[in-house]
């Protein structure tokens, strides 16, 4: 898990992301905070989990030489307001709280293996862009939530840096608010 982490430490600089913590073998990062970047969040994290994804399928664990299997992370992206703070005196950490935060946990434990699981108010967003494929997975009991309309997050067509740039440039001209995911 730790050569995973530092993997994908590695690839998370290439996009407006910023890692929360890691907890057991859960890896949560977050988009728009603590700098908003309006609703940008939503495709910066998914071209994240799409990078991790791929990464992934390429990925052998050391030791492994003669197995071929793929390791097959289960990935959970949710999108809206979140509380955030300064928790600690002694090793103060930088933490996020909320529904939200719950919720794309519910999102990854609920997923499957080597699929990005996305709620619909992600999914709501990234709609707007056109840059990425998504096909709906229907509905899921989902615990603390009850019966949600989810979607699997399949691909994103090459045009999508320039994508994010222009949403950047027309939210950051406006007030609007930031979410997070959950990896």
């Amino acid at each position: 898990m730790c050569l995973c982490c530092s993997l994908f430490d590695d690839h998370i600089e290439k996009y407006d992301v910023y890692k929360v913590e890691t907890i057991g073998d859960a890896y949560m990062v977050a988009s728009g905070v603590p700098v908003l970047n309006g609703n940008a969040h939503a495709t910066h994290i998914c071209n994240l989990a799409l990078d991790l994804q791929q990464l992934m399928k390429e990925y052998r664990v050391p030791g492994s030489f003669q197995r071929k299997e793929e390791v097959k992370i289960r990935i959970g992206i949710h999108s809206g307001p979140c509380v955030a703070g300064i928790v600690g005196r002694k090793m103060p950490r930088y933490c996020l709280f909320g529904d939200t935060v719950n919720t794309a946990s519910r999102m990854e434990s609920t997923g499957q293996g080597g699929r990005i699981h996305l709620s619909s108010d992600t999914y709501k967003l990234i709609k707007q862009t056109g840059i990425f494929t998504t096909v709906l997975r229907g509905v899921v009991t989902v615990k603390g939530k009850g019966e949600m309309t989810t979607y699997w997050l399949i691909s994103s067509c090459q045009s999508s840096q320039v994508k994010i740039r222009e949403i950047v440039q027309a939210e950051n001209s406006g007030k609007t608010r930031g979410g997070v995911q959950f990896i």
